[in-house]
């Protein structure tokens, strides 16, 4: 078996999140149309709009964070796939906001 090799631009649209543009930290998914992002950029998001950013499916029009759910087997792909990832997340100084440093994975492609 041979291993298909592939630039990581190639797959940045599938583990980036459209709300941040940096790459997926703790993935979370809507339940309704399987769209994923951050975690805390979906719940943001859903404090003020009960629709997917990328679809506009409604997400539950009452509890919408009932509806979305993490999403492990896809943050698994994005940690291996940007090694540092997990690191930078928990080891970063606390003056450096979480936005920042993934803009600062975003320009190692």
């Amino acid at each position: 078996m041979s291993l298909l090799k592939m630039p990581l631009q190639q797959l940045n649209p599938h583990i980036m999140c459209v709300l941040c543009a940096g790459y997926l930290v703790d993935a979370t998914t809507i339940i309704e149309c399987l769209h994923s992002f951050c975690r805390s950029c979906i719940v943001k998001y859903l404090q003020s709009s009960h629709h997917c950013p990328v679809c506009d499916a409604e997400v539950h029009k009452t509890k919408p964070l009932l509806h979305i759910r993490p999403d492990r087997p896809l943050q698994d792909i994005v940690n291996k796939l940007v090694p540092g990832l997990v690191y930078d997340e928990t080891q970063s100084p606390p003056g450096i906001r979480r936005k920042d440093r993934k803009r600062r994975h975003c320009s190692h492609r």
